[in-house]
């Protein structure tokens, strides 16, 4: 199965080359009064290649063009009576217009050409309501967003009239189908969040903040989230999932703001729970915060611990890191024959600027069997 699903996205590809160029032969052959925008109009993303894979009842469709691609989900009751193991074709037909697949099913994926014809009618309609001289590619979002007549109903009732031509736009190639629309009004009104501008329903979509993401943080304890908030914890990669783990490591009462700040900083609650296994409990999440900016990491102790040095604290690692000091560092002086260095030493000798490399210099000029002290002199004397 897998060698069948490797060769049919194989031919994908290699049909997306074919059809390359042959529209690159078709634009070398335009006459000089051709437009190039309307050119491209008619051919960045129809016809074109697909490839499907079907699960349960749905099935994903992956689009492309030249320089060109985009994916819907459709119903796979919506595709009617798919072509199994032969080529075959099968239709989608929405008020914007009908896609005709030309192509072949194997178990649950599916690939080959498209092509799209839009429904004159529909393209009134939408000059009736304002939206003059629609492009082809627009025409062909409308079809994957399903946008028709009973959304622009839904809108007019719900609030949003005037549309323009550039919503329009970011409403289809954003996906905002009726039921994420349905989402959004009825989370706006549950909420209280009071008359939410459509450019601002955009923006969330486009920043990923799903009605279902706020409602997730309410569930948890957070109310009164505003949508700036949303949008916030959104662009800062904190999800519900993250303060739950915080809250399983010990961290009840976390902010969203705090929240956020951890996330910026790389602070996890995995990395708090090294700590925690390596018997460094309760550690306080500005504690964490600082061992993360300072560069302290569990293996960055445990190399020390290997060395001999059993009880060192989280200061003291955090004092190691800020000046320099690593385990390869002690670990050369032991090569040159110094071998009970303490970390406190380790430190002043960092500090002074005496590494192995230069005591290894004073003792080829004859410098030798010297103590270290006798060398943080000779340096800082400036030698």
């Amino acid at each position: 199965m897998k060698k069948i699903i490797i060769t049919a996205f194989s031919l994908l590809a290699f049909m997306a080359v074919l059809w390359t160029n042959a529209l690159a032969q078709q634009k070398s052959a335009k006459t000089s009064d051709e437009d190039d925008d309307s050119y491209f109009g008619n051919f960045n993303g129809n016809p074109g290649v697909w490839s499907a894979v079907i699960r349960n009842d749905k099935a994903y469709i992956q689009f492309g063009g030249l320089h060109w691609n985009t994916g819907s989900n459709f119903l796979v009751s919506e595709l009617g009576t798919l072509p199994t193991g032969k080529d075959g074709s099968f239709s989608v037909k929405r008020e914007a217009g009908t896609v005709t697949f030309t192509g072949v099913f194997v178990s649950s994926h599916g690939r080959g050409t498209y092509s799209f014809e839009e429904n004159p009618s529909f393209r009134s309609y939408l000059e009736q309501e304002g939206f003059k001289s629609i492009k082809e590619e627009l025409m062909l979002h409308l079809f994957f967003t399903n946008i028709n007549k009973e959304y622009f109903g839904y809108m007019k009732t719900s609030g949003y009239e005037g549309i323009t031509m550039e919503q329009l736009k970011d409403l289809a190639y954003q996906n905002i189908n009726r039921a994420v629309l349905q989402e959004y009004v009825e989370l706006f009104k549950k909420e209280g969040y009071g008359k939410v501008s459509l450019d601002k329903m955009i923006e969330l979509r486009e920043h990923g903040v799903r009605a279902e993401f706020i409602n997730s943080f309410h569930e948890m304890g957070y109310k009164d989230i505003s949508l700036e908030k949303a949008l916030e914890l959104k662009d800062h990669g904190v999800n519900p999932d993250f303060i739950t783990e915080f809250r399983k490591a010990g961290a009840k009462d976390i902010s969203l703001d705090r929240a956020i700040e951890l996330r910026d900083h790389g602070v996890s609650p995995e990395f708090i729970r090294e700590f925690n296994d390596m018997g460094f409990k309760d550690i306080s999440l500005e504690k964490a915060t600082e061992l993360r900016d300072h560069g302290v990491s569990t293996e960055f102790i445990r190399e020390f611990q290997r060395m001999g040095y059993k009880d060192i604290s989280l200061d003291r690692a955090q004092e190691l890191k800020d000046h320099g000091v690593s385990p390869s560092f002690i670990g050369r002086f032991k090569d040159i024959g110094f071998s009970d260095i303490s970390l406190g030493k380790a430190v002043e000798l960092k500090d002074h600027g005496v590494s192995p490399e230069y005591i290894k210099k004073l003792q080829e000029k004859g410098l030798k069997n010297l103590s270290l002290e006798e060398y943080v002199r000779l340096r800082d004397s400036g030698m």
